[in-house]
């Protein structure tokens, strides 16, 4: 069978999601493929299976959740828009969501996850599907000069912050005024990336920023200071994702996101309750949230800032803003964050 290829690069022909790989299996041998699945990738198969990404969005049907996934892909979405077979044909490959899909190396990763080797042949099953860019790198060796598309680029939708307000100068606003400045530098950074001015550099960035602030928002508002850091543990962050995706759920991801902090003057670490891996970790490596046994946190996200953001200073506000547009926004008190709102301190 000729390999059927997402725009990505996946291997939808050999997807534990794809209806290819279930054709010829029994009940018998599903029910332990799909135990594999699950140590391997680490989620289990939907029972519906996926149509594949080149599928048309019109003919991917609505109660397949899988599909609610294909239609959000970024990359998709982008490959589509400029009617690309894959993304190896795009002018910017490997571009930021590419590299952002194929960040790690996945046998490393999953083998330090579950801590121990792969053998081969369920690498070639589990692994390999999602070596998207190994799959696009060899088809781009493959391509001639002529067969490279440019890329369709896109305005870029810039973050917005609302202006310092016009307040007398005391000790308080001169404090705010400098966490004003701190909070802008984030949200209008870039994050590292490039491409944003692509669909799915874009996209990409947007998710992105969204993750950084309502984690932010939550260091600020429920965060304990002590050492010149405010530290949240595990229960208290996934208790207020709220509506966000995208939040790591592994070491490595952490890892990553710790990176992209730096990148905006935000210093951060995760510290362990124990060293005991199986306490802080599930069977197949996703981090837990409580200890088995006693509902303690099984981590602390810790953080500071650095000189560009006020260090100390700006942090300690960070927390005194975030509780005080708590008490008088109420349910908009996110949205207000967002934005670097500071209006309120023109009714003091």
């Amino acid at each position: 069978m000729r390999p059927v290829i997402s725009k990505c690069g996946n291997l939808c022909s050999i997807c534990p999601w794809g209806h290819w790989i279930r054709k010829n299996q029994s009940p018998a041998e599903w029910e332990s493929y799909v135990e594999d699945a699950k140590k391997y990738v680490g989620f289990t198969p939907t029972e519906n299976p996926c149509q594949g990404c080149q599928t048309a969005n019109e003919r991917l049907a609505k109660d397949v959740g899988i599909h609610n996934f294909i239609r959000g892909c970024y990359a998709r979405k982008c490959a589509l828009h400029n009617r690309f077979e894959n993304c190896a044909f795009c002018s910017r490959y490997p571009c930021a969501k590419i590299r952002e899909m194929n960040r790690s190396d996945r046998v490393e990763e999953t083998e330090k996850r579950l801590g121990e080797s792969i053998p081969d042949d369920k690498y070639e099953s589990f692994i390999r599907p999602f070596e998207g860019k190994k799959t696009l790198d060899e088809i781009r060796t493959g391509l001639g000069s002529d067969q490279i598309r440019e890329v369709e680029t896109v305005d870029l939708i810039a973050p917005k912050t609302t202006e310092f307000p016009q307040v007398k100068r005391n000790k308080m606003n001169t404090t705010y005024m400098a966490l004003h400045d701190a909070l802008s530098k984030v949200i209008t950074s870039s994050l590292g990336l490039s491409d944003i001015d692509t669909i799915a550099g874009q996209e990409l960035f947007i998710a992105r920023r969204e993750v950084l602030l309502r984690l932010l928002w939550i260091i600020a508002r429920y965060g304990t200071f002590k050492d010149s850091k405010i530290s949240v543990d595990s229960i208290t962050i996934n208790a207020n994702k709220g509506g966000t995706s995208g939040f790591p759920t592994t070491e490595a991801a952490w890892g990553r996101w710790i990176d992209i902090l730096s990148r905006t003057g935000i210093v951060a670490e995760i510290e362990f309750s124990t060293q005991e891996r199986s306490k802080i970790t599930t069977p197949t490596g996703w981090l837990r949230e409580r200890i088995p046994d006693t509902g303690m946190p099984a981590w602390f996200l810790k953080v500071s800032f650095d000189d560009t953001l006020g260090g100390i200073a700006s942090l300690k506000t960070l927390q005194s803003y975030a509780q005080t547009l708590d008490e008088k926004k109420g349910k908009s008190a996110f949205a207000t964050f967002k934005k670097a709102d500071m209006l309120f301190l023109q009714d003091a």
